[in-house]
């Protein structure tokens, strides 16, 4: 997930609900949170956090807090804190919390001993807290500025926007996401994205295969697999230094299947037939449907040929008969009903006749012969790229955050490849 997107609840209000011990000196209505206590010492001081934590599968979570009225000395604390921190103090006094207070610019992480980091805050002032759990940072932006990390090493696992006020008549607005952010998150995003996709690159793999350049074999295998054979024989040669090169079997199964296309789309199905037996000899009585496919497409040429008379005898002699399960009869009844149209290619059924179709119907063909033949119907390279997306989707569905930052599409195309 990215910034601020869950299949969790996120936080989207101020939770009114207060232990038994924590000091009333807060009114809070609904995103305003206003100083109602007496403000003499720091023990008077008071906190509230947003009512859920930022979820588990969140990467990057932010949101923004404008200081209505910085009260008499602007003792106004911005951050994050743990479930059970005590909500009697400013954020980042008391351990497992994080604040950047706005009368001083000190950043506190669990401790009332802060560091120097950014700006003071007052008044009409819109500070921003970013959580990003990739990097295991928390950060601060003021009126759109980013002000860089405050805190590292940031391992909570349930963290609360949580703000803190001290003084009288100090106020502030929170947005949670209702409304447009002053920041521009998208900028935000997308600096915390390249530096996942830079990690990634930088990350090295030690791979060994026997004919040596593991990426060099990946590509080798998918031009043969697509029958590119003058660029696989210069892969072999250029990149794995001739100790492979494209068989007269390879070649001679790729055109056997490249025949089979050309006849489907065509529209040449008893010689698409024929070529699948020499291509993989007993091909079509072991995937019954991939045949019945075949014979409704026959009918469905016939039809666009306008020979509905051929049409008829061959859909009583052979599909009839061919038909045996509930996908068949469904297709079977989609092919039937074209013969009632003047127009078939108008017709709801209309897509029997589509190149899509036939395109669609090819593939499924193509992947029955190299089943057929003990071979798998992608290459290497193809079923690579398909783990690896099943892998980010995992990833990311345990929580791992910078699973929701990696964008495959992009790093891919860095590498000169697609998913």
């Amino acid at each position: 997930m990215t910034l601020n997107k869950s299949r969790q609840q996120l936080p989207s209000t101020w939770d009114k609900s207060f232990g038994p011990d924590d000091k009333r000196c807060l009114q809070v209505t609904g995103l305003k949170v206003k100083y109602v206590g007496p403000g003499d010492e720091d023990k008077d001081a008071a906190s509230v956090r947003a009512d859920h934590p930022v979820p588990f599968d969140v990467s990057l979570y932010y949101y923004e807090v404008q200081v209505v009225n910085k009260g008499r000395d602007g003792f106004v604390g911005i951050g994050f804190s743990a479930h059970g921190v005590k909500l009697d103090r400013l954020p980042g006094w008391e351990p497992h919390s994080y604040g950047y207070h706005g009368d001083d610019g000190m950043a506190f992480q669990s401790c009332g001993t802060g560091k120097p980091y950014g700006p003071i805050f007052s008044t009409g002032d819109v500070v921003g807290a970013l959580l990003n759990r990739t990097t295991k940072t928390i950060s601060f932006v003021k009126n759109g500025i980013d002000l860089g990390v405050a805190f590292r090493n940031v391992d909570e696992e349930r963290l609360y926007p949580s703000v803190g006020l001290r003084t009288p008549d100090e106020e502030v607005l929170a947005n949670f996401g209702g409304s447009s952010f002053k920041c521009d998150i998208a900028s935000l995003e997308s600096d915390a994205r390249q530096c996942v996709q830079d990690q990634v690159q930088q990350t090295q793999v030690p791979l060994a295969v026997k004919d040596g350049d593991p990426m060099g074999m990946l590509l080798f295998d998918y031009l043969v697999h697509e029958g590119h054979w003058d660029t696989a024989n210069r892969v072999a040669e250029d990149i794995l230094l001739g100790r492979i090169e494209v068989s007269q079997q390879d070649k001679q199964d790729v055109e056997f299947r490249r025949q089979v296309q050309e006849h489907l789309l065509a529209g040449h199905i008893p010689q698409a037939m024929a070529t699948i037996e020499q291509a993989a000899p007993g091909t079509l009585d072991s995937h019954p449907r991939v045949k019945f496919q075949l014979q409704c497409q026959q009918f469905v040429e016939m039809v666009r040929v306008k020979d509905d008379k051929g049409a008829v005898v061959f859909g009583r002699s052979t599909l009839s008969t061919a038909s045996k399960t509930s996908a068949d009869h469904e297709l079977l009844q989609d092919a039937l009903s074209l013969i009632a149209y003047d127009e078939p290619q108008s017709s709801p059924q209309g897509y029997l006749l589509g190149d899509t179709y036939k395109m669609d119907l090819a593939a499924t063909v193509n992947a029955a012969i190299l089943k057929q033949k003990g071979r798998w119907s992608e290459s290497r390279l193809e079923r690579l790229l398909k783990q690896l997306r099943v892998t980010a989707q995992q990833l990311q569905s345990i929580g791992e955050p910078s699973a929701g930052l990696l964008d495959l599409q992009t790093l891919l195309a860095d590498q000169g490849l697609r998913s």
